[in-house]
């Protein structure tokens, strides 16, 4: 899991504007994502990284303002 992990974190380019604490923080709740998606069925670490990817970046810039969630 940490491959996925490292990945997602390599291609958002996003460590650099982290200091250690919020790092940390970061990779622990995409972690549990993760785990969440691989307790649901999901085995594909390519998937994987896209789905950890995405929610990498809606952790940076908040949930897109085009879906509403209704």
């Amino acid at each position: 899991m940490s491959e996925i992990i490292d990945r997602a974190f390599k291609t958002y380019e996003l460590t650099r504007a982290m200091d250690t604490a919020q790092l940390a923080q970061t990779r622990e709740k995409i972690g549990r994502y993760i785990d969440k998606l691989v307790s649901a069925g999901q085995k594909d670490p390519q998937q994987l990284t896209e789905f950890a990817r995405a929610y990498l970046k809606e952790l940076d810039q908040g949930p897109d303002p085009r879906f509403t969630g209704c």
